[in-house]
């Protein structure tokens, strides 16, 4: 039982780990896939047929309707995943959830021919119930790639998450609601610098975010 409720207008840190630290990702596609089908997700409409040939141009391509959630980070790593997220209808958190994992679970038991869970559990979520609060685990989320060794101090530029769309270019538009978190700060490297400055404290937490 989770110890809180969605509510509208409420940001929640959500994060899910594979089946015995399976790795979901193992290839540069399968980043993509999911990334795709993150944003794909978030609308009214069901998740459309995704090909091989879509990749993360199927992001702009494709209308979905209305989206069910804010995305306001995201970070893919090899075994699990976090994003924050914003409640913007009563039980369209679990709505959203509930499509990306049922889709993705089952593009990957196909592509490897298996059958069971692809995640351990239902997934899990942290509400971020001051700013203070929401701004640090923005700053977790995107520190997350420290625990690979080639991408330690060079977070910013790991491929699978939205720290790069933070700093640059938002590579997503209006599927990405960064402004959440970035219109706090005059500009993207003020938050970079926010960020390397909570390092130390965010990773060195004794009760982590995730």
């Amino acid at each position: 039982m989770r110890n809180h409720q969605f509510s509208e207008g409420n940001f929640y840190h959500v994060y899910i780990h594979s089946v015995g630290d399976m790795p979901l990702f193992r290839i540069e596609d399968e980043y993509e896939r999911f990334i795709t089908t993150m944003f794909l997700a978030n609308g009214e409409a069901a998740i459309p047929r995704i090909e091989r040939t879509h990749g993360l141009n199927s992001v702009w391509d494709i209308d979905v309707g209305k989206p069910l959630v804010k995305i306001v980070n995201f970070c893919a790593m090899t075994t699990h995943f976090h994003l924050t997220l914003g409640e913007m209808k009563s039980g369209n958190i679990s709505r959203y959830m509930h499509k990306l994992l049922v889709s993705f679970a089952k593009y990957f038991n196909t592509k490897y021919e298996r059958r069971g869970h692809v995640f351990e559990s239902k997934f899990h979520s942290r509400h971020l119930d001051t700013n203070g609060y929401l701004l640090r685990a923005s700053s977790y989320i995107h520190l997350n790639p420290y625990k690979i060794p080639q991408w330690e101090q060079k977070e910013i530029m790991y491929p699978w998450s939205s720290y790069q769309d933070y700093i640059g270019k938002n590579r997503w538009g209006e599927r990405l609601q960064h402004e959440v978190v970035l219109s706090q700060f005059d500009r993207g490297e003020d938050y970079r610098r926010f960020t390397e400055e909570t390092r130390l404290e965010i990773l060195g937490d004794e009760l982590p975010l995730a």
